[in-house]
């Protein structure tokens, strides 16, 4: 697990100094090891944390002829399997490295190789005979990379950070995209809210030739759905288990010590216990927990390591450590946080970090084993859709008025269309508010990308539950991905994901939904799995969402409030929320008339970001 970074300019050679600014400004995701490589106007730039083959697996590395260059970040699971079907093939090896494993599937099946990978990666490999820079990002998109395309060059890096030091392009904010990430917390797509940069989108490679780059090409296509899964629901039970604990093998291999975080609910908890199984000595766990105790579910985190024998650590953050870390992660985000846990992966993976350099998580199985209960909602406002319309708008409007947010959000989205139930299906944000706080309308052809996604979904599937499956994967997932990646690569440890290993990807999509989600269960075969393995405590226990208690914080007179408070005064703020004061809304949610924390944590983390992004 590493970070790279590149740059292939047009016109001139590339500076080794230049290069040498975007790679340590990554120094945080490799500081075991630094190194470039320099050809003309092609330069390439690694940071290393070693994980595997600790001597000699140093980065960039080359062919033995000198051809094929490198730079890789991430792990490649099945890279022994490779390596010996490469030997017989001729391929000789130099090191024990997953790296030239790349170099050599590269160097054999030229830019199809990438799509016999299962791991978490992105890389870039420069073909000196050709001329030409060759970058992939894994299937998932566990691992991000950015690029940008300027009249003078190509840049590329692990974070977008890297991309500014090159001096090609400078940090500009997006206003196109603010609605989006108020509303969704994240913008979908490629594009985010820089100007100018973009993501490589998962599962494609993207080719620069002469300071040039062509249109990413998918080597793997959600739309390209495996066979359906041919047994019976007992039979899809005992297929998942072993794939599962196959995964969670396949990603403990490390030549560094190895943990897992353990936050007490079923994905984690299983994650942990599998991981229990294959260890030869008791694993190390961590979990995070508030001081709020209405908040903190540490006790399920101790259920599942006293269950699975583990060597259990735990930490807490209180509001005055959150609103300190605040705008520190946001710098190492490069973007508004999505997600206000993300301040307290940071805090657990610090705590990691003191005896490991990997952990095991849990994310990726809501998305394909439907375990979200906002799946439900489409389907329930079907069903009020056969009521008649005397009975149906009194009920959606007692549903407004109750105090269970799922309950709420049924009421919300009853008023919408088929497509619209799909699309805010991810967000508890009023619509009605980030309209008056931007002045602006919502059109209905706004957020292309979610768009496409739907259609394409919808094509695909007749039910509404695997077309928000499909959606979330393409976007919602994403932002929970990069959440782990740049909150656990902050403290330079890797973060690996056995839920969204290859053969769970496929097998969790060739499952009918009624294997995954009924009306009486979430999760299911995810979960009679579990139940092999953990308490029946915690594979049944209520699901949480890992929440922070916002709410409770804004109201009160604390270090996060006062914080809201002087960002929600900032003229850069005010001059992208022009319409309904910030000010009304924060006076608003304390007085308790309306619970606007959801929309304020926005505004506060885009407030904040603003302040940096130039």
């Amino acid at each position: 697990m590493c970070g790279i970074t590149g740059i292939h300019l047009r016109n001139a050679n590339c500076d080794p100094a230049v290069l040498t600014r975007m790679r340590d400004v990554l120094a945080h995701r490799g500081p075991d090891d630094a190194d470039n490589f320099v050809e003309g106007p092609l330069g390439l730039g690694h940071r290393r944390l070693s994980i595997i083959d600790l001597g000699t697996g140093h980065q960039p590395m080359a062919t033995a002829d000198g051809r094929y260059t490198i730079v890789f970040n991430g792990e490649i699971y099945n890279y022994r399997e490779l390596r010996r079907e490469l030997e017989t093939r001729g391929a000789h090896f130099h090191t024990q490295s997953d790296t030239e494993v790349i170099l050599a599937l590269q160097a054999m099946d030229g830019d199809a190789g990438v799509a016999r990978l299962n791991g978490i990666f992105t890389y870039a490999i420069w073909d000196r005979e050709r001329r030409r820079l060759l970058l992939a990002r894994d299937r998932a998109g566990i691992k991000p990379l950015y690029y940008a395309q300027t009249a003078d060059g190509f840049v590329f890096g692990s974070e977008i950070k890297a991309l500014f030091e090159s001096g090609l392009i400078r940090p500009s904010p997006d206003t196109r995209h603010v609605a989006e990430y108020l509303v969704f917390r994240h913008v979908a797509g490629p594009e985010n809210l820089f100007s100018g940069v973009l993501s490589l989108p998962p599962g494609h490679t993207l080719a620069v030739t002469e300071g040039r780059a062509s249109p990413p090409q998918a080597y793997w296509r959600l739309d390209d759905l495996p066979k359906p899964f041919a047994g019976d629901y007992g039979a899809a039970v005992e297929t998942l288990d072993a794939a599962l604990s196959d995964a969670v093998r396949r990603q403990m291999v490390a030549d560094v010590p190895l943990g897992t975080f353990c936050s007490g609910g079923i994905d984690s908890s299983l994650v942990t216990a599998l991981a229990a199984r294959h260890a030869g000595a008791a694993v190390n766990t961590y979990s995070v927990g508030f001081a709020e105790q209405g908040w903190d579910e540490s006790g399920f985190a101790r259920m599942a390591a006293e269950h699975c024998r583990t060597r259990h650590h735990e930490i807490r953050v209180d509001e005055a450590q959150f609103a300190e870390l605040l705008p520190k992660l946001i710098w190492h985000h490069d973007l508004p946080l999505n997600f206000a846990n993300s301040v307290h992966i940071y805090a657990v993976s610090e705590l990691a970090r003191r005896d490991v350099k990997v952990v095991l998580t849990g994310e990726g199985a809501d998305e394909l084993f439907g375990g979200y209960p906002r799946y439900y909602i489409p389907r329930l406002a079907a069903g009020l859709d056969r009521l008649p319309a005397a009975l149906r708008a009194p009920i959606a409007a007692l549903a407004r008025a109750l105090p269970d947010h799922r309950l709420r959000k049924l009421g919300a989205v009853a008023r919408l269309a088929p497509e619209d139930r799909l699309l805010f299906n991810a967000t508890n944000v009023g619509l009605e508010t980030v309209r008056s706080a931007l002045q602006q309308a919502y059109a209905p052809g706004d957020w292309h990308f979610r768009r496409q996604s739907i259609e394409r979904a919808q094509r695909l599937w007749r039910d509404p539950f695997s077309a928000m499956s499909q959606l979330d994967f393409e976007t919602y997932l994403l932002s929970i991905l990069n959440r782990q990646d740049k909150m656990s690569m902050a403290t330079s440890l890797e973060s690996r994901v056995p839920f969204l290993d290859n053969e769970i990807i496929d097998l969790a999509r060739s499952l009918p939904p009624v294997f995954k989600q009924t009306l009486r269960h979430r999760k299911r075969v995810l979960k009679d799995v579990a139940r092999r393995y953990l308490p029946a405590a915690i594979v049944d226990r209520r699901k949480s969402g890992f929440g922070v208690p916002l709410a409770l914080w804004m109201r009160g007179d604390g270090p996060v409030s006062r914080l809201l408070d002087r960002v929600a005064s900032s003229t850069r703020l005010r001059g992208l929320l022009p319409g309904i004061g910030l000010a009304a809304l924060v006076s608003e949610h304390r007085a308790g008339a309306a619970d606007h924390s959801e929309f304020l944590w926005g505004a506060l983390n885009l407030g904040l970001w603003l302040e940096g992004a130039g």
